[in-house]
């Protein structure tokens, strides 16, 4: 598996840095493990020491997608320093802020937007227009479980812990642990110090 590692990393370095060149993405210190699927019409800022997965044969806990980041015209993205995150999809529209020393398991989406009008009639008339956005904010030392969705408009209070394979649809305070589908509070996290 180390090898398949090393062989990934030399195949695709180059081409991920000339994506992160080609869409204006403003980063330090970024390790990509993988291929990188990469869109920016907006502002994407990647804090230091970023480290991106995006390949089935780079994390085997689960996830056979690449990582994908993608900031549509006149969206904001701003990445935190120490990102540690697997075959995940950040999918912005308006504003997605994420803290620093995030961890994202494999196979998570963060979304803030619906993608499509709710209203069945917009939907049918301009299904791409007319839909819901809302920021995205995610704190410090954040811990996501595999498998999870990120919806819009809901926020993250720093240290907390949501649960793998939870849909979380509404604000989570800081320091507690959510899980579940919707994801509910399950208990506080105790506060060291």
């Amino acid at each position: 598996m180390k090898r398949i590692r090393s062989l990934y990393y030399l195949i695709f370095t180059p081409g991920n840095y000339f994506k992160l060149w080609l869409f204006n993405v403003k980063y330090t210190k970024v390790q990509i493990n993988g291929s990188l699927f990469i869109f920016n019409k907006g502002t994407l800022i990647i804090g230091e020491h970023a480290k991106i997965n995006s390949s089935k044969y780079v994390n085997t806990i689960g996830g056979d997608t690449r990582s994908s980041i993608v900031v549509k015209k006149g969206g904001s993205m701003h990445i935190g320093r120490n990102l540690k995150m697997s075959n995940t999809v950040l999918y912005c529209v308006r504003r997605i802020e994420i803290g620093n020393d995030v961890m994202i398991g494999a196979s998570c989406r963060i979304w803030d937007t619906d993608f499509h009008p709710l209203d069945p009639v917009l939907r049918a008339q301009t299904p791409n227009e007319n839909f819901k956005t809302a920021p995205v904010t995610i704190g410090n030392n954040v811990f996501i479980g595999a498998f999870s969705i990120v919806l819009k408009g809901v926020s993250i209070g720093d240290n907390s812990v949501i649960g793998a394979g939870s849909v979380v649809t509404r604000s989570v305070p800081a320091n507690e642990i959510w899980g579940g589908n919707p994801a509910v509070f399950i208990k506080k996290l105790p506060v060291n110090g």
